[in-house]
């Protein structure tokens, strides 16, 4: 599995919020679907990475939709201009 994170979210409840707005009909975790119906990536929201406070927004990429990472970036750069914060791959 490959993660995306939008990463120095000011607010758990701001990217929640932004999160229903962009992805409505969904909640905890909030799915990007394919035209098929099927997940292309789960995003939650966290507190912690790495044992250290980071408010964030995680996008898990199903292992189905491994090379669809341009729906997944699109999602949060959309999120990243309502909320702040950086995008970064998971290593």
């Amino acid at each position: 599995m490959k993660s995306y994170f939008l990463l120095d979210v000011d607010s758990a409840i701001a990217a929640r919020q932004a999160l229903e707005t962009q992805l409505p009909g969904q909640s905890e975790p909030w799915l990007l679907l394919s035209r098929r119906g099927d997940p292309i990536a789960f995003f939650h929201v966290g507190d912690e990475l790495d044992g250290e406070p980071v408010i964030h927004i995680e996008a898990d990429v199903s292992g189905r939709h491994f090379n669809e990472d341009a729906a997944v970036l699109d999602v949060l750069t959309r999120l990243q201009a309502l909320l702040g914060g950086v995008i970064e791959e998971s290593p």
